[in-house]
């Protein structure tokens, strides 16, 4: 997961995104400010195997192009916070492909790479877009 991690830091950059790696409170959100173009990272977040998650999350608002700051919060709650979903599902998805990493069922894809389980659905439609599919 930590190369994961790298690889999505390492993508921000490359997209002109500033990352913000912070330990605060559990409760404290990750957050996108997209006028800014940075994204701000708890660390300490409740459910530390989601961060790579939650860093594709950010960057996705930033380049889906949202206007407004938008914290984390673990449920797609409006249109934006879908597509940033979205986008980090296909981010990972994208990591996972060039790392050769082969998976017989979307549920494997998810649970190895701390996708949350809402997102199931999501990773079948992508896994059969790509003829990735066993099952």
């Amino acid at each position: 997961m930590e190369d994961l991690a790298k690889y999505l830091l390492k993508y921000a950059f490359d997209h002109g995104i500033s990352c913000a790696l912070i330990r605060r409170e559990q409760s404290y959100q990750s957050v996108a400010l997209p006028d800014k173009k940075l994204i701000v990272i708890n660390q300490n977040s409740k459910n530390k195997f989601e961060l790579p998650f939650i860093i594709g999350h950010e960057i996705g608002h930033i380049i889906n192009g949202d206007v407004n700051g938008a914290f984390y919060c673990g449920k797609p709650i409006n249109s934006e916070e879908r597509l940033a979903d979205l986008y980090s599902l296909n981010l990972i998805y994208e990591y996972v492909s060039n790392q050769f990493d082969t998976f017989d069922e979307p549920i494997q894809f998810i649970q190895r790479y701390g996708i949350p389980e809402r997102m199931f659905k999501d990773a079948v439609e992508l896994f059969e877009q790509k003829n990735d599919l066993v099952f």
